[in-house]
């Protein structure tokens, strides 16, 4: 462990001068000095702070928005049951840290195993049973996906768990900037594509003209192969669980139902303007980690300089949102997807050619009617919004005789998942965006994580945390020398 300086060594850090803005800071905030301010208790979040405060013997505060850890692990109880449906994060991979986290906080854990349903293909224009679309065998898909493995076994170290190792500008491999479309068939694995649009919902709008480097991130080497292998796993009860229990573990330490308002940076130090309802934190920390969705408009408290945006401002932002319905009308044990017509017969590159992708997957249990829903598109919807296309979704099944009677289509939960994402263009991959992006690390006393800067699932996301924390941890030191 490295030994790092006192508590009262934090009163001492040389801070702006500048005043927050305006409006912001009242006459008698709660004052709180931290080693590690952390933005955002999801996975990453969550998993740094126990590993800093627990292991590392950092303190810490974590600010999180919500009223809960745990990001994009949503699940639903239903009432008056001991079921529980997990309509967010689905499953994990044994990689890195992630069995011996589950084990620190005793949780038992099992082979993952998806639900077994009747797949009903219809056109998302009428709602009409989707007849031709040919979808590939199971031995075909299995061919395609060890073809993908090989391949993305190439190139694992410059992306895995994160992007420390991307190839310098004159290096990026050919692969990594051919359009999808050229590279599947070059490589003859469009029988992959539907299931790997399925489980990581890449290419909203298209998935042809997308870089093959934005298919490696969101389906690379190790989700390959833990699928293949059968070892991708969940907790037993839920996925909640674990942070339910990081929760109770770092409660003093959280910050719930909280947004950063202000902030004031150095090379050596932070000061965070907080409001928790109608408490207002001034947090003094010599570091930030940030792991939430760097978007321009999240970053906007920190004053990010030109540096700063440069790499952030080329992001793009769609819809991406999860829930639980109850639609009685719909046969259980169905799972219903929308596909455009230009699928057929067995187009499987056209099959994210909409401006929006929805499923509806039986969750049980028997004689309920609950389904979850999983939506993504390429451009910017509410939660109000999501809900009225999914129910006129299902009105077209209703008014086209695809499915039998009528029901009223009632929303259970829903859990927003929008996020920014870099979905760069070839140019501005050779001008260095990467490199670019990943030297804002350490920067003006901020660190990050999180699925932007790492492959984009939870265990990928931990290993690379613990990267992060080592290289936080060093520049820590340095300021005690």
């Amino acid at each position: 462990m490295i030994p790092l300086s006192s508590i009262l060594c934090l009163f001492l850090i040389p801070f702006a001068v500048a005043e927050f803005t305006d409006g912001y800071r009242n006459s008698n905030p709660i004052e709180l000095v931290k080693d590690v301010a952390i933005i955002g208790g999801g996975a990453s979040g969550t998993y740094a702070a126990v590993r800093l405060r627990e292991d590392l013997n950092m303190s810490i505060v974590l600010i999180e928005p919500k009223p809960r850890l745990g990001g994009h692990t949503d699940s639903y109880r239903v009432p008056n049951t001991n079921y529980t449906i997990n309509y967010g994060v689905q499953s994990y991979l044994p990689y890195g840290p992630a069995l011996d986290f589950f084990a620190r906080f005793g949780i038992t854990i099992q082979t993952f195993a998806s639900k077994r349903l009747t797949a009903l293909n219809v056109d998302v224009e009428t709602g009409k049973v989707l007849k031709g679309y040919i979808a590939p065998s199971a031995n075909v898909t299995n061919e395609a996906f060890k073809r993908w493995l090989n391949i993305t076994s190439e190139y694992k170290d410059m992306l895995e768990p994160g992007y420390w190792n991307f190839p310098q500008p004159e290096d990026i491999p050919e692969d990594f900037l051919m359009p999808f479309e050229d590279f599947a068939k070059k490589y003859q694995i469009e029988a992959a594509i539907p299931r790997i649009t399925a489980i990581s919902g890449v290419g909203y709008g298209g998935i042809r003209h997308l870089l093959t480097l934005n298919i490696f991130q969101a389906f690379g080497w190790s989700l390959t192969k833990d699928l293949l292998q059968g070892t991708l796993f969940q907790p037993v009860d839920n996925n909640g669980i674990l942070y339910e229990r990081a929760l109770a573990l770092l409660k003093s330490d959280v910050l719930l139902s909280s947004t950063v308002k202000d902030a004031k940076r150095t090379s050596n130090g932070v000061e965070l303007l907080v409001k928790q309802g109608d408490v207002e934190y001034l947090i003094k920390a010599r570091r930030v980690l940030y792991t939430a969705g760097p978007s321009l408009k999240n970053l906007a408290p920190f004053h990010p300089d030109s540096k700063e945006t440069a790499p952030l401002s080329t992001w793009s932002q769609g819809a991406e949102l999860v829930g639980i319905i109850k639609a009685p009308c719909i046969p259980e044990n169905y799972s219903i997807t929308y596909l455009p017509s230009s699928v057929v017969p067995s187009n499987q590159l056209s099959l994210k050619d909409w401006p929006y992708s929805l499923r509806l997957d039986s969750t049980g249990p028997s004689g309920l009617g609950l389904f979850r829903v999983v939506f993504g598109a390429n451009y910017t919807l509410s939660v109000d919004g999501f809900k009225d296309l999914t129910k006129a979704s299902i009105r077209k099944l209703q008014d086209t005789g695809t499915i039998t009677g009528r029901c009223d289509t009632e929303f259970k939960a829903v859990s927003d998942h929008t996020r920014p994402h870099w979905k760069q263009s070839a140019e501005i991959l050779r001008a260095g965006f990467v490199q670019d992006l990943y030297a804002l690390q350490g920067y003006r006393s901020m660190w990050y994580t999180g699925y932007a800067w790492a492959e984009q699932y939870s265990s990928t996301v931990w290993a690379f945390t613990d990267t992060v924390l080592t290289k936080l941890l060093a520049d820590m030191k340095a300021d005690d020398i």
